[in-house]
């Protein structure tokens, strides 16, 4: 005679593999089918469908001139001015046929503290509004040096800012950059470059995608 308890096993096993069949049919089920990038805020914008064809040219440049800009300064503490860029062949500041097919933006550095333009820089004018690039305030740690491009003459095409905050009080790798556009590609550059006040004034931060979700949208598993 089999014993009662075996059979309070056997149901026990039952009802504990019919438990691992539901919970992985509900996880099947409820699953998103597709898994996007995360949803820009308002005040940000993707960079492969948020962007027109040159705002994606110019910001595909801005990116890896970023992190040249970065690694020149951490191995000399200064920053590529745009002279040098034009040395070094450094898109999208250097003035080639790239250059000229996506606007002739034109192109200034801002130092940390002052915010006014780069002094020495060949082709740098004043900003439209000194007065309120006097009581401009830094960004990230103990400044910002931007790169701000305006005056690009391709149809629908946006200002630039390419946000560079550090810390250089005895602090190191803390360099980031950030990319911002603004619709009108005359905009004047803001007094403020922290992010509150680019958004009070109409510039948005550009979020670029990863490589692997650039490949899903491109096959189609991406929004």
């Amino acid at each position: 005679m089999r014993p009662v308890s075996g059979r309070w096993e056997s149901l026990a096993l039952l009802l504990a593999a019919l438990a691992v069949i539901a919970s992985v049919a509900g996880y099947i089920t409820l699953r998103p089918q597709k898994v996007g990038p995360p949803t820009p805020l308002s005040w940000q914008v993707r960079s492969f469908d948020g962007l027109g064809a040159v705002d994606q040219a110019i910001h595909s440049a801005l990116l890896p001139a970023g992190e040249e800009i970065i690694w020149f300064n951490n191995d000399t503490g200064g920053w590529i001015t745009l002279e040098h860029a034009q040395k070094i062949l450094l898109p999208p500041f250097y003035r080639d046929a790239f250059w000229k097919t996506n606007g002739e933006v034109h192109w200034q550095l801002i130092l940390p503290g002052t915010h006014q333009a780069h002094a020495v820089s060949a082709d740098a004018v004043p900003p439209a509004d000194q007065t309120a690039n006097k009581v401009s305030q830094a960004t990230q740690g103990q400044g910002a040096t931007v790169y701000y491009g305006s005056a690009g003459r391709a149809p629908g095409q946006s200002a630039y800012l390419l946000v560079i905050g550090h810390a250089h009080a005895g602090v190191m790798w803390a360099n980031q950059a950030t990319i911002w556009v603004h619709h009108n590609p005359n905009a004047p550059y803001p007094g403020i470059v922290k992010p509150e006040s680019l958004v009070g004034e109409g510039w948005r931060q550009v979020i670029p995608y990863n490589g692997a979700s650039e490949v899903e949208r491109v096959k189609g598993t991406q929004p």
